[in-house]
């Protein structure tokens, strides 16, 4: 007798995830701080370098707001939403998914691939909110096709 799928049995009918909001909103203090610096300071340069810092981390934190879940899986197929990419796949779409794992110069950096023909949306750990290897498995457990 087969056991039932663990995910199903513990009521996961569907998985979502997106970058960790409370890191999203320590940018976004960040930001702010960046902001009042760049008012403060007497100095051209810095107020240029400040205010562009100020830019980049408000630009990261509405982004994490705006495109949270970035993935969402389920039984009819994935929703992606990217800065970048758009898609809602059914599982027929999609060719692998996968945990890319590397080590360089003592460094690991792990990444999750989706794999839909022409399109290849890569995730970090950062834009999952999750390891790219257990979210890797969560989304093939949930495939109907058993890849």
């Amino acid at each position: 007798m087969d056991s039932p799928d663990p995910l199903t049995a513990r009521g996961f009918s569907r998985v979502r995830f997106g970058p960790d909001l409370r890191l999203s909103a320590i940018v976004f203090l960040a930001a702010t701080g960046a902001v009042a610096l760049a008012i403060t300071t007497d100095d051209n340069g810095g107020r240029l370098i400040w205010g562009i810092a100020a830019v980049i981390l408000a630009g990261y934190s509405i982004g994490d707001v705006i495109f949270w879940p970035r993935l969402v899986a389920d039984p009819n197929g994935l929703r992606i939403r990217t800065p970048l990419t758009r898609a809602d796949l059914v599982w027929a779409d999609v060719a692998g998914v996968r945990a890319d794992v590397r080590s360089r110069y003592g460094l690991r950096t792990s990444t999750l691939e989706i794999d839909a023909g022409q399109t290849l949306v890569v995730f970090s750990r950062r834009a999952l909110g999750a390891d790219p290897d257990t979210v890797s498995n969560l989304v093939r457990a949930l495939d109907p096709r058993g890849r």
